[in-house]
């Protein structure tokens, strides 16, 4: 069985599996979505102020924060919200 992710859990990894691109909601526009074999996470996302939500700083960020609901999985908001309550979460870049 695959264990949860970061990006929001087990859903993440089954939805990425084909693709390879989305699009950036603030300009519409079809980019190629994060890699993380390729490039570097915090270039890419940030946090939330409560800690909650991963927010896209990039064209690449914002499109693979959309495309993988990396920020409106119920499951990953509850449990990111006990991470923050424990202190253990965010991390820090």
């Amino acid at each position: 069985m695959e264990k949860p992710t970061l990006f929001g859990g087990l859903r993440t990894s089954r939805e990425k599996s084909d693709k390879t691109t989305g699009v950036n909601p603030e300009t519409n526009e079809t980019v190629r979505l994060f890699n993380p074999r390729t490039q570097i996470w915090f270039e890419h996302f940030g946090w939330s102020e409560d800690g909650l939500r991963i927010v896209g700083k990039t064209p690449t960020g914002r499109a693979t924060v959309a495309v993988l609901h990396l920020s409106d999985d119920a499951d990953a908001l509850e449990v990111r919200s006990y991470w923050v309550l424990a202190g253990w979460h965010p991390p820090e870049d």
